[in-house]
């Protein structure tokens, strides 16, 4: 899902032969279990209690966990519990979008500590943005004065393709053509470096709703991009190159407007954000959107997310061309989601991302409705539909989550 480079440059983790393994499954079931007693890591790791006691103490010594007293109704002495040290080690998670830069601090079990919003404007070039990126991090370490070495990586993601070497293979919405994103941002900053696509976001619900690993979920994300995520039988799929799941780029009309990867007639090319926003303006430039004249009064360019708001709220409004939008949308959304349905026959369905959401029980019933017509055997199936809930901040946490999973597993 994502690359790694040089774990434990910096670290005080153990980075020599079994010592290091031994550090890292450790913290591996502490990070996975919470608490446990030296009992149950024995049993866990299947080591005996005086090489747990080697390892316990060495990851002490260095800060990595904590001991406290558990409580029991048995006479004699308490517990003792091992947990990780929220403050000894930390993780950056980076979201690139058009509109923005969203860069969230988090600590080694993955609690928030810091988050920054920076407007990105017009300049979405690479120089820009790397540079803008390595400004507001160093200003995040030095805020919570934190020294170098307790940062173990960054995790950043964007829409679009990457590469197994961290590279921006294509990204639409950014623009961006072979991007060696891992490699500039990793000189630039000092520490690991790890590029995702934005399916990480589906591990921020995970850590809202654990049961969730036990289903097999279709994660369709609407947004800047258009995009899927399935996770079956414990397992996220990635595909042969990484780029699984686009199904922004299934071609719904061969006469269609050009998509950013160069295709015509892309879903991405009508439904995402940008192309909404674009094609709201140009109505309103026409004379066909009228309701939308308080916000291009306002500012000639205004962020996708900005219009879209202004077109929800006129379609809650009863609006006829934005009702008729929100209809068109849904309609195209749902036509897609029910070829997904009919490839990966999942049991949930979570929709996410910012066009998704402003009318999520349009859009649920829409693919619904659709089911009914162009879903094989849809009356066998019972697939719940549902909402992401982990809000703004999915994608950061998810990146935080991955980065101290991949971090973690990559480094043994």
């Amino acid at each position: 899902m994502g690359q790694v480079n040089d774990f434990g440059k910096n670290s005080p983790i153990d980075s020599k032969g079994a010592g290091r393994r031994n550090e890292l499954m450790i913290l591996t079931m502490l990070r996975k279990h919470k608490r446990l007693s030296q009992t149950e890591l024995c049993r866990l790791a299947q080591i005996g209690s005086s090489t747990a006691s080697t390892i316990v103490a060495r990851l002490r010594d260095k800060g990595l966990i904590v001991e406290t007293r558990g409580l029991s109704d048995r006479r004699g002495p308490k517990p003792t519990l091992l947990e990780l040290n929220p403050q000894s080690l930390y993780v950056i998670g980076v979201e690139i979008s058009p509109s923005y830069l969203y860069i969230g601090l988090f600590n080694f079990v993955g609690g928030m500590k810091d988050k920054d919003r920076v407007p990105l404007g017009q300049d979405h070039s690479p120089d820009h943005v790397i540079g803008l990126l390595g400004r507001h991090i160093a200003a995040m370490i030095d805020k919570n004065s934190l020294e170098s070495e307790q940062v173990i990586g960054s995790g950043v993601t964007l829409s679009g393709s990457v590469a197994h070497d961290g590279s921006v293979s294509l990204s639409s919405p950014m623009g961006w053509t072979d991007v060696p994103l891992r490699e500039r941002l990793s000189s630039l900053l000092g520490f690991s470096v790890l590029v995702y696509n934005n399916r990480v976001r589906l591990l921020a619900e995970f850590e809202i709703q654990p049961e969730l690993a036990s289903k097999n979920i279709l994660y369709l994300n609407l947004a800047n991009g258009v995009g899927s995520t399935l996770y079956v039988n414990g397992r996220m799929m990635s595909g042969a190159t990484g780029r699984y799941g686009e199904i922004g780029h299934i071609v719904i009309d061969p006469n269609g407007p050009r998509c950013g990867c160069g295709n015509v007639g892309c879903l991405e090319a009508f439904i995402s954000g940008p192309s909404l926003a674009g094609r709201i303006k140009r109505d309103f430039e026409s004379g066909r959107a009228p309701v939308f004249a308080p916000i291009f009064a306002a500012n000639a360019q205004p962020a996708p997310e900005e219009v879209v708001s202004l077109w929800a709220d006129a379609a809650r409004r009863g609006d006829a061309y934005s009702v008729s939008l929100r209809d068109e949308t849904a309609d195209r959304f749902s036509g897609v989601a029910a070829l997904a349905i009919n490839c990966y026959d999942p049991d949930i369905i979570i929709l996410a991302g910012y066009i998704a959401l402003l009318f999520p029980d349009v859009f649920a019933d829409a693919i619904r409705q659709k089911m009914r017509t162009n879903v094989y055997d849809h009356l066998l199936r019972d697939i719940e539909i549902t909402t992401a809930r982990a809000g703004e901040d999915a994608v950061i946490k998810g990146l935080a989550a991955a980065v101290l999973q991949d971090s973690l597993s990559m480094a043994w």
